[in-house]
């Protein structure tokens, strides 16, 4: 694993921001760290880069402890962040020729096609830049040396459609030589590009997996019922937010495993006469896990 993290807690004060957190990024994924605004993304990357230190538990980049990073394994890490400060004062031709000095294996041709294909103007001044275009600038600084690892944090956060696309795109073209890992709450717009998701809510992670994984096994179902039922007690294995009106059933299943076997089970136990399970994007299985996540807390 190109990351992980065993047990990784944080606390400041009395919160509790991160809980026992283990983490398995694969090399050569796009690994999508995926949560509500609060949920633990941006503390726990911030863990990764050794910006802050756990309570307990370790964490490795590249096989090197996150306590132990130096300057030459950030050689090959690159990490953008929207939070992250630039040096207003520089016009971004400058602000390139002084990355150059600190990456020796800065690419001059990728760092040029970058700029061209963002419409970054050399000898405009940051400070007289867009939020977009500060964070393609902010991107082409952590692509140009082709890292290894490229750390993500809310790329998209904040930008118009236009820009959002071509950001994806410069990224997309960079994805068959670097492993990205990528929080986000953008996410129709990483969907299509993301190959393992994670998700987060109130500092605990509730699932990891690739997400083709994840949206075989999720499907909305609405069942037309023989007759007026309540719902079972206990719920079947693998349904969610079940809901129950009349002679119409509807749930979401976490453990779909084909639409024969889904109708024999509702028409043999609950008198089924229709079933129609239609596949959901990744938005939709998230708002239904933050839903769940909700009600399993509540007293």
């Amino acid at each position: 694993m190109i990351v992980e993290t065993r047990s990784l807690t944080k606390r400041f004060g009395r919160f509790e921001a991160i809980e026992d957190l283990s983490l398995q990024v694969p090399e050569g994924s796009v690994f999508a760290l995926i949560g509500p605004n609060g949920a633990g993304k941006t503390t726990t990357l911030r863990l990764l880069m050794n910006i802050l230190r756990a309570d307990s538990g370790e964490s490795t980049v590249l096989g090197t402890p996150s306590q132990r990073l130096a300057p030459a394994d950030f050689e090959h890490i690159g990490y953008v962040s929207e939070s992250q400060k630039l040096p207003d004062g520089l016009s971004l031709q400058h602000y390139f020729e002084y990355l150059r000095t600190l990456y020796p294996a800065w690419d001059r041709a990728l760092e040029k096609s970058l700029c061209e294909q963002f419409e970054l103007p050399p000898s405009r001044k940051i400070r007289h830049l867009s939020h977009g275009m500060r964070m393609k600038a902010l991107l082409v600084g952590a692509l140009a040396y082709r890292p290894k690892l490229l750390v993500l944090d809310e790329p998209l956060s904040g930008l118009d459609t236009l820009v959002r696309d071509e950001v994806v795109n410069g990224l997309l073209q960079q994805a068959a030589d670097t492993t990205i890992l990528i929080s986000s709450h953008e996410l129709a717009e990483i969907e299509s590009f993301t190959t393992h998701v994670a998700f987060m809510q109130n500092g605990r992670l509730l699932l990891q997996e690739a997400i083709e994984d994840l949206q075989a096994r999720f499907r909305e179902v609405h069942v037309t019922l023989s007759a007026v039922k309540e719902l079972p007690q206990p719920l079947p294995a693998g349904w969610l937010l079940p809901t129950i009106a009349g002679h119409r059933l509807r749930f979401v299943l976490s453990n779909y495993q084909g639409d024969t076997a889904l109708f024999q089970e509702l028409a043999r136990h609950f008198g089924a006469v229709t079933v129609d399970a239609e596949p959901m994007a990744l938005r939709a299985i998230a708002n239904a896990l933050m839903q769940k996540r909700k009600r399993d807390l509540e007293p």
